[in-house]
């Protein structure tokens, strides 16, 4: 079974500071061992980041991470 979630969380966006973050949009699809996946929009100032912004959300929900895949707006 595959249960799809997408959740956004921009904490310096321009709502908050009334400017724009220079930081870049990644779309975050994490994969469980139950063959699920979750999917998250994140705002990071590199790959890596994002990648660990997912793995918070994910451990929170108390899921097993098989992999994740990143991808940046263009």
């Amino acid at each position: 079974m595959t249960a799809s979630v997408q959740t956004s969380f921009f904490s310096r966006s321009r709502l908050f500071n009334k400017r724009y973050y220079s930081g870049n949009l990644y779309t975050v699809y994490v994969n469980t061992e139950d063959g699920e996946s979750h999917e998250y929009e994140v705002e990071a100032d590199s790959f890596a980041e994002a990648t660990r912004q997912a793995e918070e959300m994910a451990y929170s929900l108390y899921i097993d991470i098989t992999y994740i895949e990143v991808y940046q707006f263009a």
